[in-house]
């Protein structure tokens, strides 16, 4: 067997083969140069679109490491002396829907602090929306203005300062949630909602958010405090009731 002949005829066939590709790539690209003269130019173009569409995306995302809670605001209320630290925080999350509303989210305004002439008159931030009000027995949507906060420190100063002067039942029951949430119904200037059922969902909340922000022994604080208040005759005879049906002792 003649192997230079072996080796001459598989060079021709490779020859052969590389030129076959070489024309019909060039073919193609005549081809191409012809019918898709902007082909390179349009392909850059949509990558660019596919990359800008995928920031967008990434962008509108509201990323958060660690969403707020209860928690967080229970800890940082604990540092002002005329609120129940979890009384607030069973307040504003009521307010808030659990952290998700606009004027907290936008304004750091976690229980719906109204803005008024005297507040607009210093040129203080505020924030324009509707919030449901009861007029006259029904609820209707009614515009409002209410004040904008820099920073959750800011709200509960100014919080913690219109529960000292405007309700001072609940400052002065400072050390137990019922009577706390129960002030709420007794300010200077009348209850701090319009909602008839406002004590009522409040405790519903409260035995809601206390194993979160007490833990195991949520159930015996929470008792030991309506007992407490009971006893000093802090709670209406509605109130009571209201308690005993969230703590699921009442029909």
């Amino acid at each position: 067997m003649d192997f230079r002949c072996i080796i001459s005829t598989g060079y021709r066939i490779s020859y052969q083969i590389e030129r076959q590709f070489f024309v019909l790539s060039d073919g193609f690209k005549k081809l191409k140069n012809r019918y898709f003269p902007n082909a390179e130019h349009h392909y850059l173009v949509l990558c660019r679109g596919v990359l800008f569409c995928i920031l967008f995306c990434l962008l509108s995302v509201p990323w958060r490491t660690e969403a707020f809670s209860s928690v967080d605001f229970y800890r940082a209320a604990k540092r002002y002396k005329s609120v129940n630290p979890f009384g607030a925080a069973v307040h504003c999350s009521h307010e808030t829907g659990d952290w998700q509303s606009r004027l907290w989210r936008e304004g750091n305004n976690g229980a719906g602090i109204k803005a008024n002439s005297a507040w607009k008159m210093l040129g203080m931030p505020y924030i324009d929306t509707e919030s449901e009000e009861r007029v006259g027995g029904k609820s209707m949507m009614v515009a409002s203005s209410f004040r904008k906060y820099g920073s959750l420190k800011k709200f509960l100063g100014d919080y913690s300062r219109k529960i000292r002067d405007d309700y001072p039942l609940s400052a002065k029951h400072n050390n137990n949630i019922w009577g706390y949430l129960g002030g709420l119904y007794k300010g200077r200037y009348g209850k701090w909602a319009t909602d008839h059922r406002y004590f009522e969902k409040l405790a519903v909340k409260a035995v809601k958010l206390a194993p979160e922000v007490y833990g195991p022994s949520w159930k015996s604080k929470l008792y030991r405090q309506f007992e407490t208040a009971k006893g000093f005759g802090i709670l209406e005879e509605w109130q009571i009731i209201a308690v005993e049906r969230a703590l699921g002792g009442g029909s």
